[in-house]
């Protein structure tokens, strides 16, 4: 979900706003943000947001008002994020359907996992993702998918696959995958790589637009057939 994941910043401090909206950019998610409760209203229900990342104190409104409205038509996580320390607004806003609550100021670390929480336990999430067109891995899960169609791979050929996905369109000499997916301390036969390379081509559908050619004299590439 990563390279997909959208957040609605609702916050009316623009210099608070532009920070946090580049710092989740950073992470590769895509983040909006409203001032008012108002257009923030107007762009959960014309937009599909995965997060909502919400402050108390707007100049239209309560937020936690906003977080009851918006549990009755969306089904983005409910982030509030505000300065306001109270035990009565944090036991409030997880009344009304809040699904965390970050005080501020607070470490951009923490948020990030708190977003990561929040998306788990809402969406089933596995952990970061690395996607290359129909190809999805999850390194911290250890599995991977094609088409939402799972990968049955050895250890070895889940290592070669995640350097690969880490790595694409990059040339990829056998060296350098013997280093990432083996170690510096492999001292198996010569055409493990090859051999390696085979199988896990043998996995990848047939029909998809991804591949893992062979360059002459080089290496490996992880690829389109467009490209």
């Amino acid at each position: 979900m990563d390279q997909n994941m959208r957040i609605l910043i609702v916050e009316d401090h623009p210099e608070v706003a532009r920070w946090l909206q580049g710092e989740l950019r950073h992470f590769g998610w895509h983040a909006d943000v409203s001032g008012t409760i108002q257009l923030a209203r107007t762009m959960v229900r014309h937009q599909f947001y995965h997060v909502v990342l919400l402050d108390i104190m707007l100049p239209d409104g309560n937020g936690i008002d906003l977080c009851r409205q918006l549990r009755g038509f969306t089904k983005a996580a409910i982030i509030m994020v505000t300065a306001k320390d109270e035990l009565s607004d944090r036991i409030r806003a997880l009344e009304d359907g809040a699904d965390d609550y970050l005080i501020k100021p607070f470490a951009v670390d923490e948020l990030q996992a708190r977003i990561r929480a929040v998306l788990r336990r809402t969406y089933g999430e596995r952990g970061p993702v690395l996607e290359f067109h129909d190809l999805r891995l999850w390194p911290e899960e250890r599995c991977a998918e094609q088409g939402g169609k799972p990968l049955n791979l050895s250890r070895r050929e889940f290592e070669l696959l995640l350097v690969f996905m880490q790595n694409p369109h990059r040339a990829l000499t056998r060296d350098q995958l013997l280093e990432k997916a083996w170690g510096y301390d492999f001292y198996g036969e010569s055409n493990v790589v090859d051999v390696t390379v085979r199988r896990l081509r043998d996995h990848l559908a047939l029909d998809s637009r991804v591949s893992i050619a062979t360059l002459r004299g080089v290496g490996y590439m992880l690829k389109t057939t467009h490209d």
